[in-house]
């Protein structure tokens, strides 16, 4: 239940969960490791009535060191005393991985390392303040402290944003951070500082984490991606090259119905139901390797390919505006252009429309593949990508006298990868092409595209 179930297990078999056990003061929310070292369970005294949004563990150099950081929202304890505060705010927390518990009685049990930190989302532009975390995603980097999250928001009108934070300012605020509304002199182990080997935290520490459980300083997005009037409910997240040698963050961002639209409201967008009947997501995972997006209602699950050109129209100038790093106006469409190192495996998946069709797979207008009536979806599997191999391939469905093209992806080689843009066929496209490149408008955005799902 989204909102109230927060778990996820590691190689380690640790398994961390926000579900109520009744015989644990179940009318309190609490964070808790239910299977690991020691079962642990967060204070009642450093949350005010929260609602959980995401939890991740992030390694660090040293594995004493690894942090598990969630986030949630809450009632805020400045609110109603200070009119002008919201009455809820959005939170980081973090915990040492290998918290072991307190020494004292009423800490044994407890992890003993929480600090909590408010999220700022902030439109600078026009002073918007976005206070309700909705929703988080987590793009992990090779070095942990260039760990990217995204948070989607809401304000008081429900409309949306989407900010980004490093997990090194995160860490740079817990560690250095004073307590808020603590004046005296910290104890000789910092609250919130993960130990080594078997020890536990003192006694001290943790009584002074407990009653001051919030560090002052606030942490501030590195920047605010997205902006919009609609509400949106989750957010995922890939980066993925393109044509100018950049790489550009795709946002996918959710309610009901796929929505295709560049980052400039004003330009065309694209609307596709994943779903046989109208339905909420309730739950989007990204499979960056393959390039798929799976979406799930109450009653089903879908497959939706990542670059969903397609969408955009078939017009040079809604596909190119798009900015869709995997897109590009080839031979008078929109197609996916995606880069397939050579001795890969690679699937193209033509999902099937209507079971009376023949469907068709061609590559350079060559058969490659066939599938009949009855199929759900027509695959065509490259078990070892080679140089032949590479081109353009259609999905082309037969029923009767109708034929269509339903998918068109171009395939090639890492080195090789080149937005194709077709000569305009009218004098108002000719015009934009001649005078703006491709790169120039790949620059223009911190993204390259966004791909939503929403109303």
């Amino acid at each position: 239940i989204r909102g109230h179930v927060l778990f996820f297990q590691e190689l380690s078999k640790d398994i961390y969960s926000t579900i109520r056990k009744h015989q644990y003061n179940g009318r309190t929310p609490r964070f808790r490791r239910i299977r690991g070292y020691t079962e642990l369970y967060t204070s009642d005294t450093v949350m005010n009535n929260p609602k959980f949004v995401k939890a991740a563990i992030i390694k660090q150099e040293e594995a004493y060191n690894d942090k598990i950081y969630y986030f949630f929202r809450e009632e805020n304890p400045d609110w109603p005393k200070n009119a002008a505060a919201p009455r809820n705010v959005s939170r980081v927390a973090q915990l040492c991985k290998g918290d072991r518990g307190g020494t004292g009685s009423l800490s044994a049990a407890k992890w003993t390392t929480f600090l909590k930190s408010t999220l700022l989302c902030v439109d600078s532009d026009n002073d918007r303040h976005f206070n309700q975390l909705q929703d988080v995603f987590i793009l992990e980097s090779a070095n942990w402290s260039e760990t990217r999250i995204y948070g989607l928001f809401w304000n008081e009108w429900e409309y949306s944003a989407v900010c980004v934070y490093s997990v090194g300012d995160i860490s740079k605020v817990f560690r250095t951070s004073p307590l808020k509304d603590y004046h005296e002199k910290l104890p000789p182990v910092r609250p919130g500082q993960c130990l080594e080997g078997e020890q536990q935290t003192p006694h001290e520490t943790f009584k002074v984490a407990d009653s001051h459980p919030e560090v002052a300083r606030r942490v501030k997005q590195e920047d605010i991606l997205f902006y919009s009037k609609h509400r949106y409910q989750q957010i995922g997240v890939h980066r993925a090259p393109a044509a100018d040698g950049g790489t550009y963050s795709i946002l996918y961002l959710a309610t009901g119905t796929v929505k295709a639209a560049p980052c400039l409201a004003s330009l065309p967008f694209g609307i596709i139901q994943p779903f046989l009947s109208p339905a909420g997501v309730r739950t989007m995972t990204l499979d960056s390797e393959r390039k798929e997006l799976f979406v799930a209602s109450e009653s089903e699950v879908v497959q939706l390919p990542m670059a969903m050109c397609g969408a955009y129209k078939d017009s040079c100038e809604s596909c190119i505006l798009a900015r869709d790093p995997d897109c590009g106006w080839i031979n008078g469409r929109c197609t996916s252009i995606v880069t397939v190192a050579p001795g890969t495996r690679y699937y193209l998946n033509c999902s099937i429309k209507s079971h009376h069709a023949t469907y068709t797979w061609l590559r350079d207008n060559q058969t490659v593949a066939h599938c009949g009536p009855g199929h759900r979806h027509c695959i065509h599997f490259i078990d070892n990508m080679t140089d032949e191999l590479y081109g353009t391939y259609s999905c082309v469905s037969q029923e009767d006298w109708f034929n269509q093209t339903l998918v068109t992806e171009c395939l090639t080689k890492p080195s090789n990868v080149k937005m194709l843009l077709e000569e305009p066929r009218n004098k108002m496209a000719k015009d934009w092409a001649t005078q703006t490149s491709l790169s120039l408008w790949l620059g223009l955005l911190h993204m390259a595209a966004v791909v939503l799902l929403t109303h």
